[in-house]
C-alpha cells in the first residue's frame, strides 16, 4: 500500500498507463493513415513531422530539463520560472520559425510545399509552448495531467481520423487535424496549470536579467545536448530524403511508429523518476547508484523480451496491420527493435549525468556521438530503410564504449566489469540470434515460448527489481 501512495509510483503510472494507452490509439491512427495514402504519403506526413521536431529543439533550446530541476529543488519559484522560460522562449521560437522557412527556401527541390512549411512553423509554436508548460508541471511532480490529457487528445484524434471520408482523406488533411489537435491540447494544459499551480504562487513577480542569463547558461548545454541528439534521431531522416525515397521514408518511419510505445515509456519513466534520482544525487550516491543498476536491469530484461516476442511474430504483425505494401518493413522493425533497447540505455546514462549536475560532460558526449554517426547514417541511406536501420545499431555500439566508460566512473566505480558483462552479454547476442535465424515454428509454440519467457522475467522483476525500489529508504529519499 505504501508503494501504490508513494507520488513517485503514482505519476509514473499514470503516465506511463496514458502514454501506453495513448501510442496504441496513435498505432490505430497509423493504420488508416498508412493503408489510405501508402507508403509515399505516410513518408510525407513523417517528414513534415520530423522538420517540426528538429527545428523545435531551436525553440526550447534546452530548457525543458534545468526548468525541472530547477522547479524540483524549490517548488516556491514555479511561476518565476514559467515567466523566465516563455521570455527565453519568445525569442527563440522566432529564431526556430525564421530557420524553418529559411530551411524550406534554399531547399531547391526537397522542400516542402507552402502549406506543409505553414504546418511546421504553427507547430513548432505549439510545441515550444507546450513544453514549457509541461516543464512546470513535471518539476512540481504533477505529472498526472499530463497523462490524462495525452490520452483524452490522442483518442478524440483517432476518432476523427477514422470518421474522415475518403475522398477527403489528403496528406494536408491529417496535417492540419494533428496541428489542431496539439494546440487544442496546449491550450486546456495551460488552463489546468493556471488554476492548479500559478495562482499558488506569487503571480506578480519581477524576473532579471541576471535570473535569464543563469537559466540560458545551464541551458546551453542541453541545448547542445538535444542538438546532437537530433543529429542521432531526426536528421537521418532528412538523409534519408536526399539518398533515397519519401516512400523508404514511409517503411522506415512505420517502424518508429510500432515502436513508438515502448519508447515513449522509456521517455515516460526516465521523466517520472528525474526529481526523485536529482535529490538522491546530492543525498546519498551509494543508493543512487543501487536504485540506477536495477532501473537497468529492468529495462534489459523488458528490452530482451520485447525483441524476442517481436522476432517470433513480426511479418504477421506487419501484415495484419499495415497489409503487403509495407511487408519489407518487417526486418527493418525488427533492427529498430534491438536500437531501442540500445536507447534505453543511454537515457539511463543521460538521466544519471543530469541528475549530478554533468549536463556540461553530456553535452561533451553527445557532440562525439552525433559527430561519429553522421558519416555512418549518411552511408547507411544509401541502401534506404534497411541500411539506415543497421547504421543506427553500428552507430550505438561504437558509441556505447565510451559512453559506459563515463557512466562507471560518474557512480565512482560501483559498476562492476562482471556487471558489465552481465548486461552487454545476453544484449548482444540475443540481437545477433534473432537478426540473422528465422524461426518457423507455429503459431502455438511461439505463444507457449513467449508466455513462459514473460512468466519468469515478471516474477524476477517483481521479487527482485520492483522489491529494491520500493525499499523505505528509497521512498524517503
Amino acid at each position: 500500500m505504501n508503494l501504490i501512495r508513494n507520488k513517485i509510483f503514482q505519476n509514473f503510472s499514470v503516465l506511463t498507463g496514458a502514454s501506453a494507452a495513448m501510442q496504441l490509439l496513435w498505432l490505430l491512427s497509423s493504420i488508416r493513415i498508412a493503408r489510405e495514402l501508402e507508403p509515399a504519403g505516410y513518408g510525407l506526413i513523417n517528414l513534415v513531422s520530423v522538420q517540426a521536431a528538429i527545428f523545435s529543439i531551436i525553440a526550447s533550446f534546452g530548457l525543458r530539463t534545468v526548468i525541472i530541476r530547477q522547479v524540483a529543488r524549490n517548488r516556491m519559484d514555479a511561476s518565476r520560472l514559467f515567466k523566465i522560460s516563455n521570455r527565453i522562449r519568445l525569442i527563440t521560437t522566432l529564431v526556430a520559425v525564421l530557420a524553418a522557412i529559411g530551411y524550406n527556401s534554399i531547399a531547391s527541390d526537397k522542400s516542402l510545399s507552402v502549406s506543409f512549411v505553414v504546418v511546421v512553423v504553427l507547430t513548432i509554436i505549439i510545441l515550444s509552448f507546450g513544453d514549457s508548460i509541461e516543464s512546470i508541471a513535471f518539476g512540481m511532480e504533477k505529472m498526472q495531467a499530463s497523462g490524462y490529457l495525452n490520452l483524452l487528445f490522442s483518442a478524440l484524434f483517432v476518432a476523427i481520423i477514422y470518421l474522415i471520408p475518403v475522398q477527403y482523406f489528403t496528406i494536408s488533411t491529417v496535417l492540419y487535424i494533428t496541428m489542431l489537435n496539439q494546440g487544442l491540447k496546449t491550450i486546456v494544459y495551460l488552463r489546468w496549470l493556471q488554476k492548479k499551480v500559478l495562482n499558488k504562487n506569487d503571480i506578480n513577480i519581477l524576473v532579471t536579467k541576471p535570473e535569464i542569463s543563469g537559466i540560458l547558461k545551464q541551458s546551453n548545454y542541453f541545448f547542445i545536448l538535444a542538438v546532437f541528439s537530433a543529429l542521432q534521431t531526426q536528421v537521418p531522416i532528412i538523409f534519408l530524403q536526399y539518398n533515397s525515397t519519401i516512400d523508404q521514408i514511409g517503411i522506415f518511419s512505420l517502424g518508429n511508429r510500432m515502436l513508438s510505445p515502448l519508447q515513449l515509456v522509456l521517455n515516460t519513466m526516465m521523466t517520472a523518476l528525474f526529481p526523485m534520482f536529482s535529490r538522491l544525487a546530492i543525498g546519498n550516491i551509494n543508493l543512487f547508484a543501487v536504485r540506477i543498476k536495477s532501473l537497468l536491469n529492468i529495462l534489459v530484461i523488458v528490452g530482451i523480451l520485447g525483441c524476442i516476442g517481436f522476432s517470433f511474430f513480426c511479418k504477421e504483425v506487419v501484415i495484419l496491420l499495415y497489409g503487403v505494401e509495407f511487408l519489407d518493413s518487417a526486418n527493418i522493425i525488427l533492427i529498430q527493435c534491438w536500437f531501442t533497447v540500445l536507447f534505453g540505455i543511454f537515457c539511463v546514462i543521460g538521466l544519471v549525468l543530469s541528475a549530478l549536475d554533468k549536463q556540461r560532460l553530456l553535452a561533451i558526449l553527445s557532440i562525439i556521438y552525433g559527430s561519429s554517426a553522421i558519416p555512418i547514417f549518411y552511408f547507411g541511406t544509401r541502401y534506404g530503410a534497411i541500411g539506415l536501420a543497421v547504421a543506427f545499431i553500428i552507430a550505438a555500439l561504437v558509441n556505447m564504449t565510451y559512453h559506459w566508460f563515463v557512466f562507471i566512473k560518474v557512480l565512482q566505480n560501483k559498476v562492476s566489469l562482471g556487471y558489465t558483462l552481465l548486461i552487454f552479454v545476453p544484449l548482444i547476442l540475443s540481437g545477433i540470434i534473432t537478426t540473422t535465424l528465422t524461426v518457423n515454428l507455429e503459431l502455438f509454440p511461439k505463444i507457449l515460448a513467449m508466455f513462459i519467457l514473460f512468466a519468469i522475467s515478471a516474477i524476477y522483476i517483481f521479487k527482485v527489481e520492483i522489491k529494491r525500489i520500493s525499499d523505505a529508504d528509497f521512498i524517503n529519499n
